[in-house]
């Protein structure tokens, strides 16, 4: 079978068209991790995709949380709860299939508004189980259809919640490098490619909630992607937000994806 026909045969299989035979495995799907709070879940609004990004590639797949199952990339049901609005995932998963393009690409994507990384993502506590629990689901399903995959990075936006207090943005940085030492050990990869977007310094304009140490959290962002070379970040200072100058507006959602995309591009390649 050619690889560009299996590809599409394989991604109508795991969303429930066909099968897959065993012979046709040939190149493993690329599972990407997301986690986060608000600026992951996204604040695009689909009705603001530009034309390219309003058909997805066949070769693209996200993991529905709630339903336990492969579907198209934007139809999940927590984007459907949120309206369709979009994150980073659209534009980043575009480039992963210009850039992979005999790879079958799947998102698995784990994000709440709010959340903090001191009480939230640290392992053992609600987030971070969750985000195991769907990503050890997601690739639990490729398995017992048979398909290889590989978990092939990460992407992080989270952060501004931390900043609400000195004492936990004091100690993000040593909580960030507990987070991405159990993701790597959790999946194996000891060398995994983490791409974060770095909090921004509008937070501390005038915005609904109090995030006066954002400073010391872009601190830490920056010191921990310094130390590891896997681990690379993206300054967000400049994107343009909503009027509550927290939350990113559908062109950075879309700027924020495709410069995620590239930097783990550069990782992998």
């Amino acid at each position: 079978m050619e690889i560009t026909r299996y590809i599409h045969v394989f991604f109508l299989s795991l969303i429930g068209f066909s099968g897959l035979g065993q012979e046709s495995q040939e190149l493993p799907v690329k599972v990407f991790i997301l986690g986060g709070q608000s600026n992951m879940d996204g604040t695009g609004k689909s009705e603001d995709l530009p034309e390219k990004y309003r058909s997805h590639p066949d070769e693209v797949m996200i993991w529905d949380n709630k339903k336990e199952k492969w579907v198209s990339l934007g139809t999940d049901s927590f984007s459907e709860r949120r309206k369709f609005k979009f994150g980073p995932e659209i534009a980043f998963s575009h480039l992963m299939a210009k850039k992979f393009p005999n790879h079958t690409i799947a998102i698995v994507k784990t994000s709440g508004g709010g959340t903090k990384l001191w009480k939230h993502w640290l392992p053992g506590q609600p987030m971070y189980t969750r985000f195991l629990k769907n990503m050890n689901n997601a690739l639990q399903n490729l398995k017992g259809q048979g398909v290889a995959y590989e978990v092939s990075g990460m992407l992080w936006m989270q952060g501004e919640s931390d900043a609400e207090t000195l004492e936990w943005a004091n100690a993000y940085e040593e909580n960030l490098k507990v987070l991405y030492k159990d993701v790597r050990k959790e999946t194996g990869k000891k060398n995994l490619p983490i791409v974060m977007g770095r909090i921004s310094i509008g937070l501390l304009r005038k915005t609904p909630w109090n995030f006066d140490h954002t400073e010391v959290v872009q601190a830490a962002q920056d010191k921990v992607a310094a130390e590891d070379k896997n681990v690379f970040i993206i300054n967000t200072d400049k994107l343009e937000t909503l009027n509550d100058n927290t939350h990113s507006n559908s062109e950075s959602n879309i700027w924020l994806g495709e410069k995620m995309g590239r930097l783990m591009w550069k990782a992998l390649k």
